[in-house]
């Protein structure tokens, strides 16, 4: 009688740790205030595990991170946080700051100096580090894509403290010397939205968006993931903000600042990124000391499902690179 109780015990001790380990490593929206807004989050993984901190670029939800990939980094050790930007999915709108003046805003872009935006870049950046600190994240790995790549850029040079190591996907160095992308995707990119609250005809229009883009993922998978991102949160005029702040602070040169990064670097790109061309992520890579280019091949300006395992492996390669450089570190302390 006492070894079945101690085996029920033991049987239900089990299922307790299995269901409470399924909760901490599957992503549940929760909400945060920092800098000033409310932040939606999901977290991967272990909470007291490193963390991984994903950064999206212009418009993009955190869902746009495939939960696939989060999974995928969470299962090699790591607590995975995707979140909203300002402006977008079920973060804070800030329909109070107007639209941007665009004839007010053109003339400086390219100049570097303070613009009349409703945010910067910089502002959006802080929201990253405000969300670190509300959760007692002391350091984290960051990961940025595309405009998130700068943001990232912008985080690791205004708050190197906060920075373990730092991953850059189909971002620039903010040269605005660099050159522009393809005309076709320029130009699909720049098309309004169309004036419809039909979910199908908005799904379209972002689809032709993710094709132009590069992605590799068919038709249907494409139109799914547009749905799940139209029902969530359909909301153009935040995006629009965001263009304005990517328009300014993405040709800012950031150079000279970016070669005062202490923390390990790893660049990824596409070498078909029909955006953001690989020469860009080649100067990021050029530019920033001992940094780490990896160049995928066949990847446009978008995760396709295809290029998951091998983005996940580059970063991992660079978070890890901590563990080894403190394993030398321990080494030489014991000589």
């Amino acid at each position: 009688m006492k070894a079945t109780r101690i085996t029920f015990y033991t049987a239900l001790w089990l299922i307790v740790a299995l269901i409470l380990c399924f909760e901490n490593s599957r992503g549940q929206t929760k909400f945060i205030k920092a800098n000033n807004i409310t932040i939606a989050y999901e977290s991967f993984g272990n909470t007291d595990a490193e963390t991984i901190l994903l950064i999206q670029g212009t418009g993009s939800q955190l869902i746009d991170w495939p939960v696939e990939f989060c999974q995928a980094l969470a299962n090699r050790g790591y607590r995975v946080i995707r979140f909203d930007n300002r402006d977008v999915g079920l973060s804070t709108k800030l329909d109070s700051l107007g639209a941007p003046d665009w004839g007010a805003i053109i003339p400086f872009i390219k100049k570097c100096e303070p613009a009349p935006l409703p945010y910067t870049l910089i502002d959006m950046a802080e929201d990253a580090t405000g969300l670190l600190e509300v959760l007692n994240i002391e350091k984290a790995h960051i990961v940025g894509q595309a405009m998130g790549g700068a943001i990232a850029q912008l985080l690791t040079i205004n708050h190197p403290e906060k920075v373990l190591t730092l991953t850059c996907i189909m971002a620039s160095s903010g040269n605005p010397d660099l050159p522009e992308g393809d005309e076709k995707a320029l130009k699909t990119m720049s098309t309004p939205p169309p004036n419809t609250k039909d979910p199908d005809t908005l799904a379209n229009y972002l689809v032709n968006i993710y094709k132009a883009l590069g992605s590799l993922d068919n038709e249907s998978f494409l139109k799914k993931r547009a749905l799940i991102h139209i029902n969530r949160s359909w909301y153009p005029e935040g995006t629009t903000r965001q263009v304005a702040a990517g328009l300014i602070g993405d040709n800012c040169d950031r150079r000279a600042a970016l070669a005062r990064i202490q923390v390990p670097t790893m660049v990824i790109h596409g070498d078909v990124d029909p955006l953001v061309k690989l020469v860009c992520g080649e100067e990021v890579a050029a530019v920033v000391p001992n940094a780490e280019l990896c160049v995928v091949k066949g990847m446009g300006h978008a995760l396709s499902e295809k290029f998951i395992q091998t983005v996940t492996d580059c970063i991992i390669k660079n978070v890890k690179s901590i563990e080894e450089e403190s394993d030398k570190i321990s080494y030489y302390a014991k000589q």
